[in-house]
């Protein structure tokens, strides 16, 4: 949903006041402040959309707002009131209100004190030289006199030179500045990095509690739709609430119907999701598309692989997914899929090929590797 920068509705983690799912985490990162032993730099890691970002900017929201004229935790000269009780006593959750100045700042990237860096949508990587302003901000002296707060989402598009350049500041951290590093595949960064920042792993969810919050926040949605949000998105009720907003739940259907005839797709069906997807504002239900369709030929590819029979996801399709398994060995699924999505993902920069021919040809390449056998 666009940002309405009167009503600041949200659009994305910047906007997100709530995370559920991960009160584990949060009170790991509540006790390391309020003890004053607040750490330089967090390694946030877990599968997309279970909430790594949204965590990143509560911690850099609640830094901000708590972090003026401290010394690495709560307030160093707190003052007594008059009853002895300390003026400012020690923050119970991470929360900040989104009626908070601080919270609207860093959501607008207004913040004097935080920086975000993220891989721009026509580069492949973080460009080095966007990392080396960022981390000059690092060691400047906070605007506004209290604790500097730089999220990096994600460390996995860092290439080579800029992991380095990060690696460096992080061996001599600026003093009062956390780094905030949003990893999908934190294994991958260089193990020095890994060592210097606390990790906070989030894990995900059982399904019966991630059913509890889409029913929580999508009240008026059919159960059988919750279900197969919460069977799509494997314990991550963040991706499951912005599939809820991208129709995944009809393209997921639109594909199980699609697979019951590999060797010869419904094109017309195929041409009609096509001109959905290709409409101005769709990318998001568009990349929402391809993360479906990737998914369902990663279960083919599983299922003939394993030769185990395949569990439903959506209502009848694991059936569909051991037919397709059957109709190709999964050595050429795989090539397939690679195909495909190699296609699909060109639709996006640099490329920048129209969405609506990407996709057909997507479906034809899978048709084609299907008859080939």
């Amino acid at each position: 949903m666009p940002m309405d920068e009167e009503t600041l509705e949200p659009a994305g983690p910047a906007y997100t006041e709530r995370l559920y799912g991960h009160a584990e985490a949060e009170t790991r990162v509540l006790t390391a402040w309020n003890a004053e032993r607040f750490p330089h730099a967090w390694l946030i890691g877990g599968a997309r959309g279970i909430g790594k970002a949204t965590l990143a900017y509560r911690i850099a929201r609640f830094v901000l707002k708590y972090g003026a004229s401290t010394e690495g935790g709560v307030a160093s000269e707190p003052g007594l009131d008059m009853f002895g009780a300390p003026l400012h006593a020690a923050p119970a959750s991470l929360d900040v209100s989104a009626d908070d100045p601080v919270f609207r700042r860093i959501a607008a990237r207004g913040h004097s004190d935080f920086r975000l860096l993220a891989k721009p949508e026509d580069k492949t990587t973080i460009p080095v030289d966007d990392l080396r302003k960022v981390l000059d901000f690092a060691y400047q002296t906070a605007a506004e006199g209290g604790w500097k707060a730089i999220l990096i989402d994600a460390a996995d598009d860092l290439n080579a030179s800029g992991a380095n350049a990060l690696l460096k500041c992080l061996e001599e951290p600026p003093a009062q500045t956390v780094f905030l590093l949003v990893a999908h595949q934190p294994g991958r960064l260089l193990p020095t990095i890994r060592s210097r920042c606390r990790a906070l792993p989030l894990r995900p969810m059982a399904p019966e509690a991630v059913m509890a919050i889409l029913r929580t926040e999508l009240p008026d949605s059919p159960e059988a739709d919750l279900a197969l949000l919460a069977a799509l998105t494997e314990g991550r009720p963040g991706r499951a609430l912005a599939y809820a907003e991208h129709s995944a739940v009809d393209f997921a259907r639109a594909l199980a119907a699609l697979f019951e005839t590999p060797a010869g797709f419904d094109f017309e069906k195929v041409s009609g999701l096509s001109d959905i997807l290709a409409k101005k504002g769709a990318e998001d239900a568009y990349q929402t598309f391809r993360d479906l369709l990737d998914a369902f030929l990663q279960r083919i590819i599983k299922a003939g692989a394993t030769g185990r029979a395949p569990r439903d996801v959506a209502p009848g399709d694991g059936a569909i997914v051991a037919r397709a398994a059957q109709a190709l060995r999964a050595g050429r699924w795989i090539e397939a899929r690679e195909a495909a999505l190699s296609l699909l993902d060109r639709a996006g920069p640099p490329a920048n090929l129209g969405k609506k021919h990407v996709l057909l040809s997507a479906f034809i390449t899978l048709e084609r590797a299907v008859k080939a056998g």
